[in-house]
């Protein structure tokens, strides 16, 4: 990044991570903590200037951000070490601008978007753990990992989700292109990791909640892979994993690679 402080009107990318825990998500809300305000507030004490912020995504109460990215437009000119070093010191230790980087008048943290990754942590300990309980969700007994697997093959490709989640605009479209789906072990966790254009809200609580139900026995594969394209579907009945084990772990654009 330049040493140089951009023209005024410059457009910037911010990478956040927090740990959302203490905060009802991402957007700003008249009277919980929310992870939008704390930024904003941040950025207002570093620069005099309250702009307006666009999240990649908003992410759900107590869910937490790896990789979350945030667009706006600030009138000074400012050095980007200079910015992220001054939101830091007037943030919460659990929020971080991890990048700052002038971009382009059009770039948008969502519209800009062409792929986003989650990551949900599934703890199978015997016992739930004392250290990290806030960032997984401890479930009891053992987990079918390949009849997991076998149903998330059913949820690849481009399909109408409305069973899994809603549109976050009101009468808005629920077809969505999952292009990745994949389960993996790694010691006592497993990991679900989905890459996808854009997600419903509830969506990836849902596709989890219903996983791990088939991981158990407790639900037919079929009955997943059946909720899959139907324009008159209900919402799932299986109930939704919890928020707690949210990662939103990258977003990706169209001048990076693809993962």
């Amino acid at each position: 990044m330049s040493g140089t402080a951009p023209a005024a009107g410059r457009s910037w990318r911010l990478m956040v991570e927090y740990d959302g825990s203490g905060y009802a998500g991402w957007q700003a809300q008249a009277d919980r903590p929310t992870v939008e305000a704390a930024l904003r507030r941040a950025l207002e004490l570093s620069t005099g200037e309250r702009p307006r912020l666009a999240a990649a995504g908003r992410t759900d109460a107590g869910a937490h951000a790896h990789g979350q990215v945030v667009s706006l437009v600030l009138e000074r000119g400012i050095d980007p070490e200079r910015l992220r070093s001054a939101c830091n010191a007037h943030l919460p230790r659990d929020i971080v601008v991890r990048r700052v980087e002038p971009v382009g008048p059009d770039f948008h943290a969502r519209f800009s978007a062409r792929r986003r990754v989650y990551r949900y942590l599934v703890d199978q300990g015997e016992v739930a753990p004392a250290v990290g309980r806030a960032y997984v969700w401890h479930v009891t007994g053992p987990l079918d990992l390949e009849a997991m697997r076998r149903t998330a093959r059913a949820l690849r490709g481009r399909h109408d989700l409305r069973a899994f989640g809603s549109s976050p605009r009101p009468g808005g479209h629920t077809v969505r292109t999952i292009h990745e789906l994949r389960i993996r072990r790694l010691g006592r966790r497993v990991v679900v990791e989905v890459t996808a254009d854009a997600f419903l809200r509830g969506m990836l609580r849902s596709l989890v909640g219903a996983l791990v139900q088939v991981g158990q026995g407790r639900l037919a594969p079929a009955l997943v892979a059946g909720a899959v394209d139907h324009p008159d579907a209900p919402r799932a009945p299986w109930p939704l994993a919890p928020a707690h084990g949210i990662h939103q772990w990258a977003v990706l654009y169209e001048e990076e690679p693809s993962r």
